[in-house]
């Protein structure tokens, strides 16, 4: 998986030394690599607001400070609950309270709406004008979530540490320390790596008016319980935190009766058999049973892989492929010729998992092998005896987070007779998932041709 980057930019409305914040906090000697690297861990591309994610980046701020001495972020345990800009603010206020700054009081009606401007926009919001004093603006593009915004601010060196000192500026006393923040999933038109967009502005307020959320509620959430960091995504999970069966799945019904010994079987018996193996795997882990398309079975093995591996996203949640492209049907028809993974297809492609089936009846036995008999003592190659980061990985890839910047895009093949393995010169069939922000050309068959019509 590829990690995301981020454009950012800052207008300080206070002066700073250049090595240290108006406060006189001292600046990192240098950028701190996020460890664990939560980019690993969150969405590729576009907002991630998942429990897990922010537990990840939450133990990598914790181990920042542990440099600078300074404690961990204690978060409220229904920080995931709260609006992103409420997270921004709480996160935001952790930092400045936990190195002896006065709390920022609230957000602002006034200033969000500035900020929502500036998000919607894609740029730094405007200045807020005479009614408010030292006043900072900050604005953060392709950012995952308001932990993330607040990692980078404060750990990464940035524009000379500009974002850092704002967020630990010195507001003084004259007046109430206000904030307002926003946040758009498709506010940054970067066409590099576009999507979400986040704005806050930090002023001094004469007189703060009304108050949507502030510090004192923060507190009282904080008395409820607290969130706790996660030091890495758990072993046994894809990347969007669907667990993995906790071992490999036998089918049943023993669909590999039903079906012919060897070769191509699409016959009704072979694909009932099988469904019903799907399904009773997928009432294991609480998932629906899986509604095949009619005339299922009179599809292309490709397509069929194409139905199959988005019924089982989209039964979880997950967004489907849009469609099979000419480019990586042949991407993946050069796997399923050499029965192996396909290659990787190139650059113009983001995230990118190839999947590999010998032997499979059809694409509906493929994709049940890919996705509940991928553990120890299955069929999977890159599963050992004792286990590895190589078992459960054509579930993964399946069940991946390609991210919401681009189009998610597939292709599929079918070679009958390639097979090496076991079913020497039996069915080699190949799978390549992607993203792409790159035009689309055409598709040689789509989601709505599958779920609007039976005809293959």
């Amino acid at each position: 998986m590829l990690a995301f980057g981020a454009a950012l930019s800052l207008l300080a409305g206070s002066c700073s030394h250049p090595s240290s914040s108006a406060s006189h906090i001292a600046d990192p000697p240098a950028s701190v690599p996020a460890k664990p690297d939560y980019t690993q861990s969150c969405s590729p591309s576009g907002a991630d607001a998942s429990v897990e994610c922010a537990q990840v980046v939450l133990q990598s701020i914790d181990n920042a400070r542990a440099k600078e001495h300074v404690g961990p972020m204690v978060l409220p345990s229904n920080f995931g609950k709260l609006s992103v800009p409420q997270q921004l603010f709480v996160a935001l206020n952790r930092e400045r309270v936990d190195r002896r700054l006065p709390p920022i009081t609230g957000l602002s009606d006034g200033l969000s709406a500035l900020a929502e401007r500036g998000a919607s926009t894609g740029r730094l919001p405007a200045d807020p004008g005479s009614g408010y004093s030292n006043a900072d603006t900050e604005w953060i593009g392709a950012v995952a979530n308001a932990l993330d915004a607040v990692y980078q601010w404060m750990y990464e060196k940035g524009s000379a540490w500009a974002d850092r000192h704002a967020v630990l500026d010195d507001f003084g006393s004259a007046g109430t320390v206000v904030m307002g923040a926003s946040f758009s999933p498709t506010g940054d038109t970067d066409p590099t790596d576009g999507g979400t967009s986040l704005a806050a502005v930090v002023a001094v307020a004469a007189t703060p008016g009304p108050l949507a959320y502030a510090w004192t509620q923060a507190q009282a959430d904080l008395a409820a319980g607290t969130l706790r960091p996660r030091g890495a995504l758990p072993t046994n999970a894809s990347a969007t935190h669907i667990a993995d069966p906790p071992q490999t799945v036998p089918a049943n019904p023993d669909f590999t009766e039903a079906c012919a010994p060897s070769g191509l079987d699409s016959s009704a018996a072979c694909i009932q058999s099988a469904l019903e193996a799907v399904d009773n795997a997928r009432a294991a882990e609480g998932v629906k049973a899986m509604v095949l398309p009619t005339g299922f079975a009179s599809l292309t093995v490709p397509k069929q892989l194409f139905v199959a591996v988005n019924l089982e996203r989209v039964d979880r949640g997950l967004p489907p492929f849009a469609g099979l492209t000419a480019a990586l049907n042949a991407n993946a028809q050069r796997g399923a010729d050499i029965a192996n993974d396909p290659p990787d297809p190139g650059k113009d492609y983001d995230v990118v998992d190839t999947e590999w089936a010998g032997g499979s009846s059809n694409g509906l036995d493929a994709v049940y092998g890919w996705m509940y008999d991928d553990g120890v003592g299955s069929g999977n190659l890159d599963c050992p005896k004792g286990g590895g980061p190589g078992c459960w990985g054509h579930r993964h890839g399946i069940l991946d987070d390609f991210g919401t910047v681009g189009t998610l895009v597939m292709g599929a093949a079918l070679n009958p007779t390639s097979d090496t393995g076991d079913d020497k010169g039996g069915p080699s069939m190949a799978a390549s998932l992607a993203i792409t922000s790159k035009p689309v050309p055409g598709y040689t068959y789509t989601w709505a041709q599958a779920t609007g019509s039976p005809a293959p």
